[in-house]
């Protein structure tokens, strides 16, 4: 009887052996899967929101581009030598139609901002915001008491500072971010 019992009990240590072997690898199993997942929405998120801030900054390139356009034709009109009436008339047309254009490259700051708003992170939508703000304050430099080339040089740091926060987002996505950019 001593081996029969010995024998039922070697048969239940077994089977309690392979049970909790199951349960483990099943756990291990579904925390795999579950990391698996988290790396793969983490590489998702990434790429969102590198197209997000680059598209972004292509529309501030856009902007500042249209606002020198601006700012060229204001000097053409106002600087040296008074042109006659019907120049002075072209110039303006072309100064409206610049204005316009340069309005809309504004305005298309406003869907990438949306989806930098979106993706995050904070540190990112708070400089994207204040960038715009930049856009916004270079378009007013424009006007007749302004200085569009100050206002174009603070675009330009703060542009420069969105892409340093942004690409250590984009680097060290894990990793909080303090980027402090010297204005050169």
């Amino acid at each position: 009887m001593d081996q029969g019992i010995a024998a039922v009990m070697a048969a239940g240590v077994a089977a309690t052996v392979t049970l909790a072997g199951a349960v483990v690898a099943y756990q291990a199993g579904r925390r795999q899967v579950r990391d698996q997942g988290s790396i793969e929405h983490a590489h998702w998120l990434r790429g969102q929101r590198e197209q997000a801030y680059l598209a972004f900054l292509a529309s501030c390139e856009r902007a500042t581009a249209a606002g020198r356009l601006r700012r060229d034709l204001w000097e053409r009109m106002h600087g040296g030598a008074a042109p006659d009436d019907e120049t002075l008339q072209q110039l303006r047309d072309e100064v409206q139609t610049v204005g316009r254009a340069f309005s809309e490259a504004v305005d298309q700051l406003l869907e990438p901002l949306e989806r930098i708003r979106m993706l995050g992170p904070d540190v990112v939508v708070s400089e994207a915001e204040y960038t715009l703000e930049t856009v916004r304050q270079f378009e007013d430099s424009m006007a007749p008491s302004g200085d569009p080339y100050n206002g174009e040089g603070h675009l330009r740091v703060q542009r420069a500072t969105f892409a340093a926060v942004a690409r250590q987002v984009l680097i060290h996505p894990q990793e909080s971010v303090t980027v402090v950019v010297s204005e050169e």
